[in-house]
């Protein structure tokens, strides 16, 4: 039975954390869509000029703050593995390399405690190993070359993987600073949204039926009725009533209040009638 892949470990760590930026990703994408997607957009369309400009405005924000982890879990998601030579020499992976030598500082000495001491024997035994041997002397080199550089296979390859993993660690690490910071932005943009969009719709939607409704009778109801227009004498003793016609807001019924006595002194009425049964003069 074969040995295990002793570089699984690398892969697999990497995997996992391109596993988790895709479900920042996927929630950052979701809470677009909520926005975008459940309508929510539509009702700007409904509003006031200042409050379209607002909203507009959060909205631009949003979808703005919500790219700055979006697109950095995306260029993790997309990251590639690099050569070993660009790993010793680039500046990019100048943050990588001083991490990754810390740890072969433990386990190496010398040149081979260092990425680029590592490359740097590489490349000059490769040198050696491909130049022309023509005397004995040389031709001793390049062996001791080809003897060196297969010793530095196992410890090319670990720098490779090291390498490659610790830079994508620091990019998560940097993603998840960069989320956490835009969070509570995103949080409080989101719910400067939701308050512009909120309107106490005034329009009066007519009902297809009209239909009677019974409300708790009380002092407060009775001023009401005065201040609509409707003399004591027509809602007492015999109480009218009450016909709902439309609606507002889905919170209040615009009700026509019928005396029981209808005639030239007790005429019909209109009120605004709350879920809570509150009563309003409709004026």
């Amino acid at each position: 039975m074969p040995d295990a892949d002793p570089n699984q470990e690398w892969i697999n760590a990497r995997t996992n954390l391109k596993d988790t930026a895709k479900w920042i990703v996927t929630i950052l994408g979701a809470t677009i869509v909520l926005v975008i997607g459940g309508g929510l957009i539509a009702k700007i369309a409904e509003l006031d000029l200042n409050q379209r400009l607002l909203a507009a405005g959060c909205l631009f924000v949003l979808m703005c703050l919500c790219l700055i982890p979006l697109q950095a879990a995306i260029g993790i998601i997309a990251t590639k593995l690099q050569s070993f030579q660009y790993i010793a020499t680039s500046n990019e992976y100048k943050p990588t390399r001083e991490i990754v030598n810390r740890w072969l500082a433990q386990v190496d000495s010398g040149e081979l405690a260092t990425v680029e001491g590592r490359y740097g024997e590489f490349v000059r035994n490769t040198r050696i190993a491909n130049k022309a041997a023509n005397t004995d002397a040389e031709k001793a080199a390049q062996k001791a070359a080809n003897d060196a550089l297969d010793e530095l296979q196992q410890r090319i390859t670990d720098s490779i993987e090291l390498a490659n993993s610790e830079y994508l660690r620091l990019k998560f690490d940097r993603m998840i600073c960069i989320t956490k910071c835009v969070l509570p932005a995103i949080a409080i943009v989101l719910a400067l949204f939701f308050a512009f969009i909120h309107t106490d719709d005034r329009t009066e939607k007519q009902l297809a039926h009209p239909m009677f409704m019974q409300i708790a009778w009380s002092a407060d109801v009775e001023g009401a009725l005065k201040k609509a227009g409707l003399d004591e004498k027509c809602f007492a003793p015999n109480r009218p009533q009450l016909l709902q016609v439309s609606e507002k807001s889905g919170l209040r019924a615009g009700v026509l209040v019928i005396p029981k006595d209808l005639g030239p002194a007790c005429s019909v009425v209109r009120v605004i009638v709350t879920n809570a049964n509150q009563v309003y003069p409709d004026n």
